[in-house]
């Protein structure tokens, strides 16, 4: 009989202990997810605030950068460089077109054209052979 008591005072103690410890777990439990909340919550602010420096700084840098760039195309040497870069390109496409009629050779533009009216022909010559089939 004292065994027999023992065994569900000890067993009484181990259900109230595994009730204690899940009051505990349910506490921690709890307690962890309020604590995951605020964390979560300023993270979410400082982000917004993060967010909100950095595009106010992208604005301004590209308003700065803006400026710049209209000073820089308004100086009177970088718009003598541009012309002489165009003036450049002209020449240069000049002697490349002397270049092909001297040594015969069809420019790019010759070719498309000619491959166009390739295709024109092509499409007329089927017309041609579907009337008379």
């Amino acid at each position: 009989m004292f065994e027999n008591t023992a065994l569900e005072d000890g067993a009484n103690r181990v259900r109230e202990a595994l009730g204690s410890i899940e009051d505990e777990l349910q506490r921690v439990q709890k307690d962890l997810k309020r604590r995951r909340t605020r964390v979560e919550k300023r993270l979410d602010t400082r982000r917004k605030q993060l967010e909100k420096r950095f595009t106010a700084q992208r604005r301004d840098l590209e308003k700065r950068a803006k400026k710049l760039r209209t000073r820089i195309e308004k100086n009177p040497t970088v718009k003598r460089l541009e012309s002489t870069r165009k003036d450049a390109r002209k020449q240069f496409s000049q002697r490349v077109q002397d270049l092909l009629e001297t040594l015969s050779i069809a420019s790019k533009s010759d070719v498309q054209r000619i491959d166009r009216k390739i295709s024109q022909l092509n499409r007329k010559l089927r017309e041609m052979e579907e009337t008379a089939s």
